[in-house]
């Protein structure tokens, strides 16, 4: 009663899987633990293998422990259980990084090209492809981002008894640098401003996001109703966190009239993409040689802050971020942001 022992079965390639082997009730359990005996004889292999033995002693004595005090583990049919349904199902009871869990869903289905895809199907193997798509695909931090919010539903299904072992556990995949994006000096705002641009909307929108670091998704759904008394506040779409902060008195000018409640401040064109090209056209004809795009509004304002002795955990809030590490990524000109703070230091 609650012994355990270890069934091996050889692959075609000489690989062996290694599988537990008890009973429940009578009944005959044989559950694969994801682990593997290779073929080879170099030191590489060798550790690899010494290490598998060792894994798969920890999890028989695990099992024989669980059975040996009565706690009893209905085994998973893995081949019937969706993983999408499941990956839904977590970010319903978790529902943070929305668009990013969509995002990660979206991509996990493409590299499957599967309508459902069962639980059998996720091993190392198939998450290092997912993991090497992502790199090849997306740039900077995103297939980093997009392959830990991956891992969390694994983890926590492994917890739940779906996987035997987290399959994702030993799978390293790097930090990249994100892509630096322009910003807009104080002065080149002014140029900008004093420079005609095809859609009004527009041009208010974006000096506007400049002077309160909002992002596009959110400018862009701006009502009266979320502006009282000089304070802006709103619930960021991204983050779903509630901002607060007093405008300053450009960002009160490009308002304008106050409109209606439920009326949308900025009338701007369907798309981002509109937006984008409007402001890409906007600043070539202002003769900045810059690549900027919208999002460089919320970059500018915060390196203009920091370059005018803003402080850092103060620059976090008004941006609406929940640590300053999400913060200093923002920051350009780390050279002049430094003489800044070191012209601060009092003689002696």
């Amino acid at each position: 009663m609650g012994k355990v022992n270890r069934r091996e079965r050889k692959l075609k390639n000489g690989t062996v899987a290694l599988y537990l082997d008890y009973y429940i009730g009578g009944k005959r359990q044989t559950p694969f633990t994801e682990l593997h005996i290779f073929p080879g004889k170099d030191e590489r292999t060798k550790q690899l293998n010494k290490d598998n033995n060792l894994r798969f002693e920890i999890l028989r004595n695990a099992k024989e422990n669980e059975l040996l005090n009565g706690i009893v583990t209905i085994p998973v049919k893995r081949s019937k259980i969706d993983f999408y349904k499941l990956y839904a199902e977590y970010f319903v009871k978790n529902p943070t990084r929305e668009r990013r869990a969509t995002a990660v869903l979206q991509k996990l289905k493409n590299y499957s090209k599967r309508t459902v895809l069962p639980l059998s199907v996720i091993n190392e193997d198939f998450l290092i492809g997912f993991r090497n798509m992502l790199e090849m695909q997306l740039t900077g931090e995103t297939p980093h981002n997009y392959f830990k919010l991956l891992e969390r539903v694994i983890k926590q299904a492994t917890k739940q008894g779906y996987f035997t072992t987290n399959p994702a556990e030993d799978i390293i995949i790097k930090r990249q640098q994100g892509i630096q994006k322009e910003t807009l000096t104080i002065e080149e705002l002014r140029v900008l401003s004093g420079t005609n641009c095809s859609n009004t909307g527009v041009k208010k929108a974006f000096l506007f996001c400049a002077f309160t670091g909002l992002r596009y998704c959110d400018v862009s759904k701006l009502k009266w109703q979320n502006i009282s008394d000089g304070i802006l506040s709103i619930v960021q779409s991204k983050t779903c966190k509630a901002v607060t902060q007093e405008l300053n008195e450009t960002a009160l000018n490009l308002l304008g009239n106050i409109g209606a409640p439920d009326e949308l401040i900025f009338k701007l064109p369907t798309s981002s993409n509109g937006c984008n090209k409007v402001l890409k056209n906007w600043v070539k004809k202002a003769g900045l040689d810059k690549k900027i795009t919208w999002h460089c509004a919320r970059h500018s304002m915060a390196t203009n802050l920091a370059l005018n002795d803003a402080d850092i955990v103060g620059i976090a809030s008004l941006l609406g971020h929940s640590s300053i590490k999400h913060t200093q990524k923002y920051l350009h000109n780390y050279e002049q942001i430094q003489k800044n703070a070191m012209k601060k230091l009092p003689q002696l």
